[in-house]
């Protein structure tokens, strides 16, 4: 690897040859992967005008984060946490307020968001979207109130301009203790709170050209305020199968001291589901094992993978869901022996490019032969998790 190494130093580098086995190589039409819901939070409420609604699981690198926001104060606007953008709100003196917030391309691990205002009797939500844009991914907005009556429609202010968004509604109504509060057909409650006549709505598949609307039935007759938001889909292009991983890495050096070694390494490949079916797929690892060229070699299982982490490429339609257990222990041999999976997606994720850091740990004997050694890695991507 061009270093100059003494009797007291031992290096151990890696050459890695990335192998595409891609099954499935047919091109298709550039679409747009479908959103999907990954997780909803419970409800939160407060009378203070306070409110931290939670996720029940900590967030993926790269969603959408959605908060549905009531208050039966029209008046007290919410201040949000860094990051959260405000889609679009409503308010009017009968009912309340409404407001939709989002955060794009989230970094992953967040559970939870504060929400303050001057007071009133508030609730929020938390919702995660997968397959979502990851830059710029609010489309179209709209609000409006009506007097007392069974129904009311809100929409969009003007035409949806990609297919399959999802659309995320607000609902503040008036009075308390509502017989009943329907989402019209296709859309769904995210949650129906009738102890305060409000509820937060969504629906997936939206079509571009046409605003968006959603009409909220009621028992008895009420008064609304409502708001709406869509967000547009990641858009992949149409292909194949496919993996990416660079040409080569190495381990820290190490000094020999006469006691056992480890050293780690950090290896990021960039798997990439093109394809129409979205079967998912996985990555597999084997080796040769580590040799100095002069007949010192490591062991077959010095080598393992430790840990994965996933971050989103900034194109990714939906980041994948990985179901391996660490550690794994990376095959090797004078001949590449028989590859194992170190990393997969399941069925409907990990469409789009997304990148994968493989943490590998190195174990070094203490009587190891000083020098520098090598081992070629290869890598493949297989339809299927």
């Amino acid at each position: 690897m061009g270093t100059s190494l003494t009797r007291r130093w031992a290096q151990f580098a890696l050459v890695l040859l990335p192998l595409v086995a891609a099954a499935l190589t047919i091109r298709v039409p550039t679409a747009g992967a479908a959103i999907v819901n990954v997780q909803t939070g419970t409800l939160a409420t407060s009378t203070n005008g306070n409110v931290t609604p939670t996720l029940s699981s900590a967030s993926l690198a790269g969603t959408l984060l959605v908060a549905v926001l009531t208050n039966k104060t029209a008046t007290n606007a919410w201040t949000a946490p860094a990051n959260w953008t405000s889609a679009i709100q409503g308010n009017n003196s009968c009912c309340g307020r409404v407001q939709i917030f989002y955060y794009a391309n989230n970094p992953g691990g967040i559970t939870s968001a504060a929400f303050t205002s001057a007071g009133g009797t508030v609730s929020g939500e938390l919702s995660e979207w997968n397959g979502v844009a990851a830059n710029s991914p609010l489309d179209q907005t709209g609000s409006g109130n009506h007097t007392a009556g069974s129904s009311f429609t809100v929409s969009t202010s003007l035409n949806l301009t990609q297919s399959n968004e999802v659309g995320i509604g607000a609902w503040q109504n008036s009075g308390t203790g509502a017989t009943s509060q329907t989402a019209g057909s296709p859309w769904a409650h995210l949650f129906n709170d009738l102890s305060q006549n409000r509820a937060g709505d969504y629906t997936i598949g939206l079509a571009s050209g046409a605003k968006a609307s959603e009409t909220e039935s009621y028992t008895p007759n009420l008064s609304s305020i409502a708001a709406i938001a869509t967000f547009k889909p990641a858009t992949c292009s149409g292909g194949s199968l496919s993996l990416a991983a660079p040409g080569s890495t190495s381990f820290s050096s190490l000094t020999l001291d006469g006691t056992d070694k480890t050293t780690t390494a950090t290896v990021t490949l960039t798997p990439d589901d093109e394809t129409s079916a979205h079967s998912g797929w996985n990555v597999t690892e084997t080796s040769t094992a580590f040799s100095d060229g002069s007949g010192h070699s490591l062991s077959t299982t010095a080598a393992t993978t430790t840990a994965a982490a996933s971050a989103t490429t900034g194109g990714n339609c939906v980041m994948p869901t990985n179901s391996i257990s660490y550690p794994v222990t990376l095959p090797a041999g004078s001949t590449p022996p028989t590859a194992v999976k170190v990393y997969n997606a399941a069925s409907a994720t990990g469409q789009g490019p997304t990148n994968v850091a493989l943490t590998f740990q190195l174990s070094v004997p203490a009587n190891t032969f000083h020098g520098t050694y090598t081992s070629t890695w290869t890598f493949a991507i297989v339809s299927g998790p």
